[in-house]
């Protein structure tokens, strides 16, 4: 995260005011945050689940990754019952397409 005063953090936002591929590219940037929202792609989950789904991430790298697409309002956190799921919102719906091309790509086989 860079500060609010810094040289980079006007270029970054200048840059996102003119591209909005450039947004989402920072939205969705983050190592284990493509791997998040394609889990969620079929159905809510609980943190135990996305652990099964990514065993090898660590609790506050996932606690992180989750809070940050809260943030960004790409999900919501919602008790229900006796388990807290997270489920994707309608913006995050919305990188649906995106992030199924971005999982079908195969760099072996591209020309």
């Amino acid at each position: 995260m860079r500060k609010v005063t810094s040289v980079n953090f006007e270029n970054e936002m200048l840059l996102h005011d003119f591209c909005n591929a450039s947004k989402t590219l920072a939205l969705i940037s983050g190592r284990w945050k493509l791997s998040l929202l394609f889990a969620l792609q079929e159905n809510a989950l609980t943190y135990s689940e996305f652990k099964k789904i990514l065993p090898t991430v660590s609790d506050r790298v996932l606690s992180l990754q989750l809070k940050q697409l809260q943030d960004d309002l790409l999900l919501i956190k919602e008790k229900r019952a006796d388990n807290t799921f997270y489920t994707l919102t309608n913006k995050g719906k919305g990188l649906h397409k995106i992030v199924t091309l971005l999982s079908n790509y195969d760099l072996n086989t591209a020309p």
